[in-house]
């Protein structure tokens, strides 16, 4: 009693539709064109040259794909047939089809889609970054990693937390950890410097008491979500009047930005640096580790 399992037409790749026929795991046949197989996928072209034997007499081949992946994966060498709508729970089997096949078309594909490019504010938003991440470090995509890594190390905690199929490398979950705790620590330390300015003195205390709430407040967010988002959210309260030493900020710069020493700024000058560093941060696609 044969364990496989009963064949199908497939509906999109019906018989007769191409000279040559693909068979799934799961018992369906797929009608394609040798020359769309060998044209799109050296690896196809390799296998239907083989001997002359494929070309001149058998009529198909078995392969290790689910129908699912096969019908996502034949789209990309038809040229009438449009690509499956991206789904997450599909993305992983089809990707690693694309790398096994050598189809650069489908990581093209899944990329653009998986991208908002807003280019007025220059910012690149992906969609499921977690999954984008993972499934971008597995496959070696090295660009598409640092962009999925940098909406990561501004996203809200809940992104972390999202449910997902794939796997990671370890080496790029570690940078992932490593970076995100960096940047909330240089946003602690600006937050430093406010509180160093409270203990100076203020001549201001209903504002007073509403600085020191805020900031408890946006300590708290920023290990939510350490982004220039929440820094502007959480400090509205600090520029009403002169609630820091009289009317003035200290901010001690870094070598490069202001020169060396402390400089003296309103809390409107300090923001606007704060600003203008931060978001040039979120901007940067981090780099990865050596060994990625």
């Amino acid at each position: 009693m044969s364990s496989q399992s009963p064949r199908r037409q497939s509906e999109e790749f019906p018989e007769n539709y191409g000279d040559f026929q693909l068979i799934s795991s799961d018992g369906v046949v797929f009608s394609i064109s040798r020359f769309l197989l060998s044209y799109v996928s050296p690896v196809f072209k390799d296998m239907l040259e083989l001997g002359g034997e494929i070309t001149s007499g058998v009529a198909e081949i078995q392969l290790t794909e689910s129908s699912v992946t096969l019908d996502q994966l034949l789209r990309f060498f038809d040229p009438l047939k449009d690509p499956a709508p991206i789904d997450t729970k599909t993305m992983e089997p089809l990707l690693e089809s694309a790398r096994k096949y050598q189809i650069e078309g489908v990581f093209k594909y899944w990329e653009d889609q998986m991208v908002y490019r807003n280019k007025q504010k220059q910012i690149t938003t992906v969609y499921s970054p977690l999954a984008c991440f993972a499934l971008a470090s597995r496959f070696g995509r090295h660009e598409m990693t640092r962009t999925a890594l940098r909406e990561l190390l501004r996203a809200p905690s809940k992104e972390l937390q999202a449910p997902v199929s794939t796997t990671a490398e370890s080496g790029v979950m570690q940078r992932l950890l490593q970076l995100r705790l960096a940047r909330l620590q240089k946003m602690r330390d600006r937050i430093a410097q406010v509180q160093e300015s409270i203990q100076s003195g203020t001549r201001c205390g209903n504002v007073h008491v509403d600085v020191v709430q805020s900031i408890l407040k946006l300590t708290l967010q920023l290990m939510d979500e350490p982004s220039w988002s929440t820094f502007q959210r959480n400090t509205s309260a600090w520029g009403r009047c002169d609630a820091f030493t009289p009317g003035r900020l200290i901010r001690h710069s870094e070598p490069g930005l202001l020169g060396q020493g402390a400089c003296i700024l309103s809390p409107t000058e300090l923001f606007n640096i704060w600003k203008s560093e931060i978001l040039a941060e979120e901007l940067k696609l981090p780099e990865l580790s050596s060994s990625f």
